[in-house]
């Protein structure tokens, strides 16, 4: 039964990856060039950013803000856990 079920995975698994192999080859051919948000992405990124490389542009500028948030939230937390686990001291 564990050969089974090994054997039963390993085929769907390789049936998935021919299928989506052959999925990509016949979208390569029909549309050689990028569509959908990549070609927003590439085509205005010099007007919305100022950026000659795109990947500099999405990276600096657009994750920035992303990047920001995350400085927030750790922020927070420090500061948070740092208010919890102080110890106080007894005036006498």
């Amino acid at each position: 039964m564990k050969k089974f079920f090994i054997w039963f995975s390993l085929s769907v698994i390789s049936i998935m990856a021919i299928y989506t192999a052959y999925k990509m080859s016949i979208m390569t051919a029909a549309s050689p060039t990028y569509e959908g948000i990549a070609k927003i992405i590439v085509d205005d990124t010099m007007t919305k950013t100022g950026a000659v490389n795109t990947v500099t542009a999405i990276v600096f500028d657009f994750r920035g803000y992303d990047t920001l948030g995350e400085a927030f939230v750790l922020f927070t937390a420090i500061t948070g856990s740092s208010a919890v686990l102080r110890k106080y001291k007894r005036r006498s």
